[in-house]
């Protein structure tokens, strides 16, 4: 699996340890070590200053130029050393100045970073089974028990695997040999006006897109006729030509998603679009956990091992005219659309704004509007540290109630889905006891709609990486996703939610900031088609699913009701949606858990008795 893994020093002389299995060194001194698995030269860029104090590393789907890269490193040593974590792409960064060094992921957690610490270094990775398999560290399986049993919980520092510590999306882990690590938050852009930042938009997303599509291989792209990867097609059309695929399966195909992605590629003689009908070629959800040992491993839990078959017939066009690269339109709706967020304007002083919004979200919802108002204001009087230690009480006192998820919720920080009546007693313990642990460090300041739209944000990127993990390996095809660069997030996010969404209307920033750049009936869009055939694959699937899940390895270890599960599991495959997120969620931890691997020998290797650097 494709990681970038390094060493701080903090012993002198600095001790000789394993390196990752088949890596390039990207950087060797008496300081950091550094080195890049399944990348190539045109992943890596540096800049280094003239008397060599200062050095800027960039990894992965990084955008900028040489001169940017060295626009980076100067404000580095100006002191402003989170400069290249704004830097165009989504890509690892590696600051050194002196005997400092931080690294860097991304807002969105495409790439995220993982460290652990001994006397002698500290070891960082973008994988963390990497280091697990260096400490021999165990998987939290608390942790992910809570993400499919809990919503909103901030994870924090806490990790997949015991010890192996996270560095939350936006921050920097930051070493030197003589202090311990620390963690330091990226400055966030100011509020920016609404018009500001379509202007910003209007020439960071066709950057982001150009130098992509201008790097010499052939492109291809999701064309689905929705708002996000119609953007995205269309921009990349006006540098390169574009395989473009159009993917249809039972529940779409009646939809009018396949009438503008045909309007837009009859608008763009450089797109060659093909349409796939999944029906034809009867790939399904769940279709390839029938052999779990055939699945590539992702450093998390993915969702996307549900659409593997799906996957490889969707991009079975862009494998054979020869794609080295396939955008998408994942983020967009983290970044155009925003969560509903009453709550939020409410807590900022404009209370009759936050009303009437909770009023219209009640409309929309079909909810009485009363319990919305009432979760509102109840928000402007707590913090998020009080509804984490409230929501520990509630796991602890008994099951969940098999409930859908009401309009109030997204006036909440946080709570539980009706899979939280899965857990055993021990389990109820166990969730309880990490959810109060994290409510002593949350942050009091944040509201519950800001909250669950980082989360949503990172579990997008997450997911995104585990889905190019999965093409990688299975078709050799890397994904990029625009929206989720660090920089278009930065643009985005800094226009408040209630901006973005607006009521009566889909997508405002999209059409400000894209009108005449992208096929204008799309722009125009008030809808959104779901793109789920999932309840067919739960059908299709039944016997490969129960016998996971029977097998479940949280069940083993007491924290989980089997019979619980599989009573969900058969509700499920017959209509009921209370449950379906949480299922594939716990699908996702069991297949993961059962695809673990994390012996030294896989993933590490003696150093060589000589060294290569460069």
């Amino acid at each position: 699996m494709r990681h970038v893994t390094g060493t701080v020093t903090r012993a002198t002389p600095p001790t000789a340890g394993p390196r990752p299995r088949g890596a390039e060194a990207i950087h060797e001194d008496g300081l950091l070590q550094a080195w890049a698995v399944g990348h190539g030269p045109e992943e890596v860029l540096r800049a280094v200053s003239r008397d060599g104090t200062a050095e800027v590393i960039l990894v992965g789907a990084c955008l900028p130029t040489p001169q940017e890269a060295r626009g980076a490193m100067d404000a580095a040593v100006r002191g402003h050393w989170h400069v290249a974590g704004r830097l165009s792409g989504s890509c690892l960064g590696i600051v050194r100045t002196g005997r400092t060094v931080r690294i860097m992921g991304t807002r969105a957690a495409t790439v995220q970073i993982h460290w652990t610490a001994t006397t002698e270094a500290v070891t960082w990775s973008t994988s963390a089974a990497a280091l697990a398999a260096l400490t021999g560290a165990a998987p939290n399986l608390v942790r992910l028990l809570a993400s499919v049993t809990t919503w909103g919980v901030e994870p924090g520092a806490d990790g997949w695997f015991d010890g192996v510590h996270r560095v939350p999306p936006g921050s920097a882990l930051t070493l030197a040999p003589d202090a311990r690590p620390t963690l330091e938050r990226l400055p966030l852009a100011g509020g920016r006006p609404f018009a500001d930042a379509a202007d910003a938009l209007r020439h960071e997303l066709p950057l982001a897109v150009g130098r992509r599509a201008l790097s010499g291989w052939p492109w291809s792209a999701d064309l689905s006729g929705g708002v996000d990867s119609s953007s995205i097609a269309c921009l990349a059309a006006t540098y390169t030509d574009l395989t473009a695929v159009t993917y249809v399966d039972a529940a779409m195909a009646g939809q009018d998603d396949s009438r503008y992605a045909a309007e837009i590629a009859a608008a763009h003689p450089g797109i060659t679009r093909h349409v796939v009908d999944g029906r034809l070629g009867g790939s399904r959800h769940f279709d390839a956990l029938t052999d779990l040992a055939g699945l590539p491993f992702t450093d998390a839990p993915a969702f996307g091992v549900g659409m593997v078959g799906i996957l490889a017939a969707q991009l079975a066009p862009a494998v054979a005219a020869g794609s080295a690269g396939h955008l998408t339109g994942w983020g967009g709706d983290n970044v155009l659309d925003a969560f509903a967020s009453p709550a939020d304007r409410y807590r900022r002083g404009s209370r009759l704004a936050a009303l009437r919004d909770a009023h219209r979200l009640a409309r929309e919802r079909r909810s009485a509007a009363h319990p919305v108002l009432r979760a509102v204001t109840a928000a402007a009087r707590s913090t998020y540290p009080k509804a984490l230690a409230d929501l520990a009480e509630v796991v602890l006192a008994g099951p969940a109630p098999r409930v859908l998820p009401d309009a109030a919720d997204l006036a909440r920080w946080c709570g539980r889905p009706g899979a939280a009546r899965w857990l055993t007693p021990a389990g109820r313990t166990a969730v309880a006891d990490l959810v109060g642990a994290l409510a002593q460090g949350a942050d009091p300041a944040t509201g519950p709609g800001a909250l669950r739209e980082r989360l949503a944000l990172e579990a997008t990127g997450i997911e995104h990486a585990n889905l190019d993990a999965l093409t990688r390996a299975r078709l050799g095809l890397p994904l990029h996703a625009p929206f989720l660069d660090t920089r278009i997030v930065d643009i985005c996010h800094a226009v408040p939610a209630w901006e973005r969404r607006r009521p009566g209307d889909f997508k405002p920033l999209a059409r400000a900031a894209l009108t005449g750049l992208v096929h204008a009936p799309v722009l125009a869009r008030r809808t959104k088609t779901a793109f789920n055939g999932v309840y067919d694959g739960l059908r299709a699937n039944a016997p490969a699913l129960r016998a996971l899940l029977t097998g479940s390895a949280l069940a083993r270890s007491g924290l989980l009701d089997t019979t619980a599960v599989l009573a969900s599991l058969d509700r499920t495959i017959h209509g009921s949606p209370v449950d379906l997120g949480s299922l594939h969620a716990l699908i996702a931890v069991e297949v993961w858990l059962s695809s673990l691997s994390t012996g030294f020998d896989t993933w590490w290797e003696p150093v060589p008795a000589q060294g290569s650097s460069r």
